[in-house]
């Protein structure tokens, strides 16, 4: 096996709830039951942190998949994202448990406020000193939400993102420009705990967010978090090409991968950055065992354990598409919603359109990203190769039947190997988050995104 030709991170991809893109939860093998308990996920956190992962990234659901008025009973009665705990609330917990590991927090930009959410993260900062980041999406499972929250209507695509837009901007101004360095002296014969003088009075105004005052929390270790995102509408390339130092996509083949690497570092360069400035991972489901056979019936086991109906909602939770109730012999082509845009688009290709009696009975091979399953050997060459092919800087390891110990296998026999291509470092990364995933020792916000969210000097 060839030696791997960069340093590749790696993240475990989880969500607080007892199911996710497996949909695996009722296996044998699997063991969510205590996915509500800090102990299950210290667990997780103590097994990353030593196996040498670099961060836990927590996708979150703050709705429910809906059709037309109301839940499908499947949703409730196979725990289909449902329930789903607050991850934000679990954080400090696990930073106060392992030393080193990163936490990757998704949060909405149509459901936070923008001053709130920025306090939250820089407590977050402070209390991992250094180890947080956010991944930046600008709407979850619209429909429910906005008989949730109380909104009128949901919120057209392209408008989701003009407010992301304001909603980074006056977060990035809150972060970076409202303390000087040095103004937190805490001088007790002076009794001055902060110079007034570095601390600045912010205005902003847009059309959707406001601010006018003061930020009260001293600046963290990174100041702002690191910034993922996950965006891939052509609309979610240009934010991501903006203000994303990570972004996260869901491939399944090194082809479709390059292409939208190429996509991402295509944003950046238009956005004025430069094209590596950008990391970009790719999500993974990996099945191991001592022989080929033996994974693939693994790999079987996992994919005929969800019902097609319980996948078939996951999907209507992230495309508004309840493929269900739709012909088997039609095509999804003309189908659009206001929310996951690019999931309804992977399905439309005109007259390669597959049915949706195809896509109903490809969806336990197609829900997530790239599916690897064979020997720990070739488990790690196609991570290497993958990662060589389509540029990635790293993978997000996807939960497979669930439970802590469903990575132990990929800890104890593929990351050896990894280690031994040089595909990760031989001692785990330290550092801040950012630093981990830029290389870079600065701990600050690289300045192309400032520049892009910040007002001239």
């Amino acid at each position: 096996m060839p030696q791997a030709a960069k340093t590749l991170s790696l993240g475990a991809f989880e969500i607080m709830c007892p199911n996710f893109l497996s949909n695996a939860w009722s296996h044998a093998r699997s063991d969510t039951r205590d996915f509500d308990t800090l102990g299950y996920w210290q667990d997780l956190a103590r097994r990353l942190d030593a196996g040498g992962f670099d961060y836990l990234f927590f996708a979150d659901a703050s709705g429910y998949p809906m059709d037309g008025d109301d839940v499908p009973e499947v949703v409730i009665r196979e725990a289909v994202q449902f329930p789903v705990l607050d991850q934000m609330s679990l954080i400090s917990g696990l930073a106060a448990t392992v030393p080193r590991l990163g936490f990757v927090v998704t949060a909405s930009t149509t459901i936070e406020r923008p001053y709130i959410h920025a306090r939250r993260f820089s407590t977050l900062d402070h209390l991992t000193a250094g180890r947080i980041g956010w991944n930046i999406v600008t709407s979850d499972m619209q429909e429910s939400l906005v008989k949730l929250l109380g909104e009128p209507s949901v919120v057209r695509h392209d408008e989701r993102y003009d407010r992301a837009t304001e909603f980074v901007e006056l977060c990035l101004q809150l972060w970076e420009t409202a303390w000087d360095d040095g103004a937190f002296v805490f001088d007790k014969r002076a009794r001055t705990a902060i110079d007034p003088s570095h601390v600045h009075r912010l205005k902003y105004q847009g059309k959707f967010h406001a601010f006018d005052g003061y930020y009260p929390v001293n600046p963290s270790r990174q100041r702002t978090p690191a910034l993922f995102q996950a965006g891939s509408s052509p609309r979610g390339l240009r934010f991501g090409g903006d203000f994303a130092e990570c972004v996260f996509i869901q491939k399944r083949d090194s082809a479709s991968t390059r292409a939208m690497v190429d996509a991402v570092r295509s944003a950046a360069a238009e956005s004025g950055r430069a094209r590596d400035s950008v990391k970009v991972i790719n999500s993974v489901s990996v099945v191991v065992a001592d022989t080929e056979e033996r994974a693939h019936e693994i790999r079987a086991e996992l994919e005929a354990t969800p019902s097609i109906e319980a996948l078939a909602a996951h999907y209507l939770g992230y495309s508004s598409i309840n493929l269900m109730n739709r012909p088997r012999n039609s095509t999804l082509d003309g189908a659009r919603s206001e929310n996951g845009q690019s999931s309804a688009a992977k399905y439309q290709n005109g007259a390669a359109s597959p049915t949706v009696g195809e896509i109903l009975a490809g969806l336990p091979k197609t829900t997530g990203g790239l599916k690897i399953t064979g020997t720990p050997e070739h488990a790690a060459e196609q991570l290497i190769t993958v990662g060589a092919q389509a540029d990635l800087d790293g993978f997000l390891i996807e939960r497979t039947f669930g439970g802590v110990d469903c990575y132990d296998d990929f800890i104890e026999r593929v990351m050896p190997i990894l280690r031994d291509r040089g595909a990760i470092p031989e001692a785990p990364a330290d550092g801040t988050l950012r630093e981990r995933l830029t290389g870079s020792a600065d701990l600050r916000l690289p300045g192309s995104v400032r520049d892009a969210g910040l007002p001239p000097a």
